[in-house]
């Protein structure tokens, strides 16, 4: 991570480029910067995707496939998308092919359709591939840029609670070397502020829709099989019932009194569900939440966020951000001092 010091800064760019170097990592096994093959084409994919997939045109476009062969504009943006996709992987196949040591998941993917099953059938086919790519970037990208630009703005407004981060950073980690996973485990505090930012924002306001497999109650209510439950976590996040005080950012929340994170058990804990529960659960929820700790602890080992010079940064309010499957910030500037 690059930082300059004093200047007013756009962070959406540095963002940007840690989370698409990390995923062309977990692609290709290299990373190629915001001006490689693959930067530019992964921004656009998401942007575009981000702006089709909300729920609305899913249910329109799930119930009238035929819409999407319309001059209709998402049907535009639907054709526009995976043809930007399909140049992601034509450019992976390319690169898949020059002679380097590192391996990412298209070379084991590609490998994985030389396997056939117990009826001499592929295991997976070209179709599973561009599924799979496609999941993996768009669930890595635009929900971890949501978070860690959302936090960013959030530390701006709150040099207090910068202060208390830089502290338990300095003291678990110092200032010598990098971060490791293996920290988390010893920064309460920033694991709260992560926790907190997700059940703040709830940047994902509906999760995946489901359908139950057998008739069932909840809440009091009956509910009949294949009965379609669509997931408010928007509403389950700001609740009044279940929430002191849900639209101020309170980290604290997460923690006991002697500063310690909450265990899983804790009712606090089990109403926090940015990541869905159980075995329908997100499966990217350990690394999402890994990079998030590694950004968010190597910025306050080398920075403080201050709000830009000459020009108002107004709090973040997730009523207020742009919207999307994955809702995001409105766009802003600060300034990182470096220490």
């Amino acid at each position: 991570m690059t930082l300059t010091n004093s200047a007013n800064v756009n962070p959406f760019e540095i963002v940007d480029e840690f989370i698409l170097s990390t995923i062309e990592t977990l692609f290709i096994g290299r990373r190629f910067g915001r001006e490689g093959p693959l930067q530019p084409l992964m921004k656009i994919e998401e942007e575009l995707g981000n702006r089709l997939s909300s729920p609305g045109t899913d249910a329109v476009y799930s119930a009238a496939p035929f819409l999407r062969f319309l001059p209709l504009p998402m049907s535009l943006i639907f054709h526009e998308v995976k043809s930007v996709h399909q140049r992601i992987l034509d450019t992976l196949e390319t690169l898949s092919k020059e002679d380097c040591e590192e391996k990412g998941i298209y070379h084991t993917l590609k490998e994985a359709t030389e396997e056939k099953d117990e009826n001499g059938e592929p295991c997976i086919n070209e179709d599973n591939i561009y599924g799979i790519l496609f999941n993996l970037a768009g669930a890595g990208y635009l929900t971890t840029r949501g978070t860690l630009l959302s936090v960013i703005q959030i530390l701006a407004k709150r040099p207090g609670l910068q202060k208390l981060l830089q502290k338990e950073v300095d003291e678990v980690i110092g200032r010598d070397r990098n971060p490791r996973l293996s920290d988390r485990s010893k920064c309460p505090l920033l694991e709260a502020v992560v926790m907190e930012t997700l059940r703040y924002i709830s940047h994902v306001p509906v999760f995946v829709l489901h359908s139950t497999s057998q008739s069932t109650t909840i809440g009091g209510y009956n509910v009949e099989k294949d009965t379609v439950i669509v997931p408010n976590s928007w509403t389950m996040h700001h609740s009044e019932k279940h929430w002191d005080e849900p639209f101020r950012f309170k980290p604290e929340r997460f923690l006991d009194r002697d500063g310690m994170l909450l265990p899983a058990t804790n009712p606090v804990r089990k109403r926090f569900a940015a990541f869905g529960l159980g075995k329908r659960g997100c499966l990217g929820e350990v690394f999402a939440k890994s990079r998030i700790f590694l950004f968010l602890s190597s910025l306050m080992q080398m920075a403080t966020i201050d709000e830009p010079e000459g020009k108002p940064l107004l709090d973040l309010d997730p009523r207020k951000m742009v919207p999307g499957i994955v809702l995001q910030p409105q766009e802003y500037e600060v300034r990182f001092l470096l220490r």
